[in-house]
This record gives C-alpha cells, sequence and structure tokens, in this order.
C-alpha cells in the first residue's frame, strides 16, 4: 500500500499549518513519498533555490496530486495528456527562466507597475462603496461572493481592456485553471474543467481587433502585449500565455488576501479598533495577512542536476515546491510568526507575493486592492464579526491557493 504523506490530509490541507512547522523544524527537504518531489519549508532554503534559476527551472508544467482512486500520490498535469515539462517557448512569467522571464517581465511591468496599480485606486474604492451601500443597511454581507471574488476580477478586466461585464465569465475561467491544478481533481472533474478554462473569446477577441486596427492602447495589457508583438519583444504565443495568466492568478491573489484579511478582523475586535484609530497601519496589515496566510501555497521548480539543498540529496529530474506559507512563519525569519505584528522592521520581506526574479507581477494590484477593501470595510462599520450563525469556516481543498469558500459577516454600521 502507497504511504500517503499527511500533506493530502483533509484536515491538514484545511489547517496546514502544524504540519509546516513539524517540517521546518525537523525535515525542511521534505521527500513526499512515491513522488520525487521535495517540500522546501525554510526561509533560507527557499532563498537559496530561488537564487539558482540555473539549477532549479520553473519552466513545468506539473503539480502534485492525490488520486481517489487508488490512493496514489504524484504529479499530473493541468490536462490529462500534459507532458513532464513545458517547453521554453510556452513558458511564461512564472513558469519561465532567465533571459526570457526578464524580457517579458519587463513587457507586462509597463502596465503592471506600483505606480499604474495606484493610479487605479479610486476606481476600486467606488467598486467596493458600491457593494458597501448594499451591504450595510442589511447590517450583513457574504464577504467571498459579493466582494472579495467579484470586484477584483473587474479590474482585471479593466487591466485587459475589457468591459466590466466580462468579469464574470474571466472568473469562471480563472477559477477552473487553479482548480485544475489544486491536487484534488478527479479525472472527470478535470475534463469538465476543460471547457471554461479554454473560454478566452473575449480576449482572444480583443488582442486580435487590437492586432488588426495598430491601434495600441497603452492603457490597457492587451495594447501593450500586442505592440510588444509588433515591435518582437513577444511571440504571439508568449502574449497568448501572459494574458491568460492574469485571468487565471490576477484576481486569485486579491480575493484570497482579502478574504483572509477580513477573517482576522472579524475574529480581532482589537485589531479593528486599532486599525479605524491608526489607518495608516492598514498597509502593514496587508502584508502581516500575506505573510500569515498566502494566497498561493507554494510553486514548484524542476531540478535540471544532481544537487545537495539543506544536506539533502536532490537528483536532477526531480521536483521541489517552495511553501511560501511554511517559510512566512519560520521563526529565523520573523519574531513570533504565528502573531499579527503591525511594527515588523522588514514588513515586505515575506514570501507570501514569492520572491526574487518570480515576485508575483500582480503583487501591486493585489496590494492596492486590499488596503481599500480594508479601509472601506474598517471606516464604515463600528464593528464586524462572523455571523455565529454561519457553519464553521473552509477553504477549497486546493495545495495551490488558499481561498475562503464563504465568510458571512455582520456589519455594524457608523
Amino acid at each position: 500500500m502507497a504511504v500517503v504523506d499527511p500533506l493530502f490530509d483533509p484536515l491538514v490541507v484545511e489547517d496546514p499549518h502544524g504540519y509546516y512547522a513539524e517540517l521546518r523544524a525537523n525535515d525542511p527537504v521534505h521527500e513526499v513519498p512515491g513522488t520525487s518531489t521535495f517540500l522546501v519549508s525554510t526561509m533560507e532554503l527557499i532563498h537559496e533555490v530561488v537564487a539558482q534559476p540555473t539549477v532549479f527551472s520553473s519552466i513545468t508544467a506539473q503539480f502534485l496530486h492525490h488520486s481517489a482512486n487508488d490512493g496514489k500520490p504524484g504529479l499530473q498535469g493541468a490536462f490529462p495528456d500534459a507532458e513532464r515539462d513545458i517547453t521554453a517557448a510556452g513558458a511564461v512569467l512564472a513558469t519561465a527562466d532567465p533571459p526570457d522571464h526578464s524580457r517579458q517581465r519587463k513587457v507586462v511591468a509597463r502596465r503592471l507597475s506600483s505606480t499604474a496599480m495606484q493610479a487605479m485606486e479610486p476606481e476600486f474604492r467606488s467598486l467596493v462603496d458600491h457593494v458597501l451601500d448594499v451591504a450595510l443597511p442589511a447590517g450583513r454581507i457574504e464577504w467571498m461572493s459579493q466582494l472579495a471574488e467579484p470586484l477584483p476580477m473587474v479590474m482585471v478586466a479593466r487591466v485587459l481592456g475589457l468591459p466590466d461585464d466580462e468579469a464574470s465569465r474571466l472568473k469562471e475561467q480563472g477559477y477552473a485553471s487553479v482548480e485544475a491544478i489544486g491536487g484534488f481533481v478527479a479525472p472527470e472533474r478535470l475534463a469538465e474543467l476543460g471547457q471554461p478554462m479554454m473560454d478566452v473569446g473575449p480576449v482572444v477577441d480583443a488582442y486580435l481587433d487590437t492586432r488588426a486596427s495598430g491601434q495600441y492602447n497603452p492603457d490597457t495589457l492587451i495594447g501593450v502585449c500586442a505592440r510588444a508583438v509588433d515591435a518582437s519583444e513577444l511571440t504571439e504565443t508568449e502574449a497568448f500565455a501572459m494574458l491568460f495568466l492574469l485571468v487565471s492568478a490576477g484576481g486569485e491573489s486579491t480575493t484570497s488576501l482579502t478574504g483572509t484579511g477580513a477573517r482576522i478582523l472579524a475574529e480581532r475586535p482589537d485589531l479593528q479598533d486599532r486599525l479605524r484609530a491608526e489607518p495608516e497601519l492598514i498597509p502593514a496589515f496587508v502584508e502581516e495577512a500575506c505573510r500569515l496566510d498566502p494566497p498561493f501555497r507554494g510553486h514548484y521548480r524542476h531540478v535540471l542536476s544532481d544537487t545537495e539543498l539543506g544536506g539533502v540529496t536532490v537528483p536532477a529530474g526531480s521536483t521541489v515546491v517552495l511553501v511560501w506559507p511554511a517559510a512566512n512563519r519560520d521563526p529565523l525569519a520573523f519574531p513570533m510568526p504565528d502573531n499579527i505584528d503591525l511594527d515588523r522592521s522588514n514588513p515586505r520581506q515575506h514570501v507570501g507575493f514569492g520572491w526574487g526574479i518570480h515576485l508575483c507581477v500582480g503583487a501591486p494590484l493585489a496590494r492596492v486592492e486590499a488596503k481599500v477593501a480594508f479601509e472601506q470595510l474598517l471606516s464604515r462599520t463600528t464593528s464586524f464579526t462572523i455571523d455565529p450563525a454561519s457553519a464553521p469556516l473552509r477553504h477549497h481543498q486546493s495545495l495551490m491557493i488558499r481561498r475562503l469558500i464563504e465568510l458571512p459577516l455582520i456589519l455594524d454600521a457608523q
């Protein structure tokens, strides 16, 4: 009988931090039995991996998966017939290595820079206020479905250059993509996900129209990518892949982060009171929420040559998973790592948005959106709590993302 790692235990998936602490202390380069995959859980070792892209390549299309049919863990692609590795021609951003990664990132940074995202802050504030205008008189909000899930995808649509009414379609496509790599998808469900995953018509149509017209709006990512193709800075395959990546990952970071942060605040009235009194600390709270429970639980590296990591032999051809949440609670990196501390001297030294050259290109957007969501929620209420009549809070069963299914809040308005 195959040995099943606690990683796949539903209780551990829901609350993984005790498991991560054990790995950090006793087995920081942990081989998941039967998978040739190693979990890396300390900050020092994660930094070591990220610094060596010629040994630990980001070009991979395989993810840890546990089959309910035979109880065996292993690696699986997002599609049933996925190859072990994607080719460099199809690798973009999170799954690309230098020098391609640097070239691609330079293009998208033109639209996703901190300055550009901060300029969109009033737009997101208006969206949040519109939802709260309806929720506050009712005294309640289902935070995830009413705000945290739909609003970030409206912003993704705007960044791309698509109309707001395409946001729900983009959300379905993005959620299907992250579900497919979550680690617990049955073959029949994976087949079902194929249709929404490939439902990228609005993006393709807008891109093709832009290319045909030659009118490249620099305020839209579709326009930026189309111009880059014309200038031979990107291939058309890369442009499409980058646009689709924004759809699948662009909303996820904000959705999960704003869910985590709102939950922490709802459980901590003292923290609510402090942030209402000192709203300038809300950006620090965003960083702490991202550190404690990052939107993404790990990213993968393909090992190109035999190497040693933390005293463990890691052979060529194996896989390494950078377990961001484990490193973010490493006591050697953060004093009292399980606590919210708004006065840390190194608030952005966490790996909640990745690290190094692969620091999430969408992090500026997620930071702005989360800050605005918490600012408006706090400023327009005197208190809010989790509905005591609701079922216990749960996250989607996934080894990839950390998104709450529901977060019903009771609101006391100003």
